[in-house]
């Protein structure tokens, strides 16, 4: 049984990519912050970064390095290109509503090195006229590798609605890490079967 917190811990760690941070709550990671590429990022940024996803009024979170370690070790084998499944890690989603659980509990469902349609997921929570809420609900995720909202894509297979620090490119980059074919058309980015 992991340990409890009686606040929110985090950290900052640097992957391939650049600087992830994340945060876990006695129920689990409740944050976690995407790679940021930049030479140096003050520690205070990248922790707003990962707050934005706390609940407002939880306590400061304070740093706890151990506490993150394995997800730490686990993002940066991701972002090396290595099949990591990342559903042995508890999330804590209390943040959300009970429609946006929903909707990240079928998302956490995709397997690695696949993609599904924001409509698959109306379809699937029987909701098909519900796309801009869906796209709310994913765009609120707050734990990204965990619930991999990065393996959503548009009907047409277009990368769409990537709120991240690196966007679409980041999106694109993280599909092409588990061998989904994507390219880039002009301004625009596809998933090629």
């Amino acid at each position: 049984m992991p340990p409890s917190y009686s606040r929110p811990v985090y950290d900052i760690f640097h992957v391939s990519l650049g600087w992830c941070a994340a945060a876990r709550s006695g129920k689990g990671i409740c944050a976690f912050v995407l790679p940021v590429h930049a030479a140096q990022i003050a520690e205070e940024e990248i922790l707003a970064l990962a707050a934005r996803s706390l609940r407002s009024g939880a306590p400061a979170p304070r740093r706890a390095p151990s506490a993150l370690r394995r997800l730490a070790e686990a993002a940066a084998q991701y972002f090396d290109g290595e099949t990591v499944r990342f559903d042995g890690f508890p999330a804590d989603l209390s943040s959300g509503t009970s429609f946006q659980r929903r909707v990240w509990g079928l998302i956490g469902r995709i397997p690695y090195g696949q993609v599904r349609t924001y409509r698959w997921i109306g379809m699937e929570i029987a909701r098909p006229e519900a796309a801009r809420a869906i796209g709310r609900a994913v765009g609120a995720n707050p734990v990204p590798l965990l619930i991999p909202c990065h393996r959503v894509v548009g009907s047409d297979g277009s990368l769409v609605g990537f709120s991240a620090e690196g966007g679409l490119g980041l999106k694109a980059r993280m599909l092409d890490l588990e061998k989904v074919r994507v390219r880039r058309a002009g301004t625009r980015w596809r998933v090629t079967v």
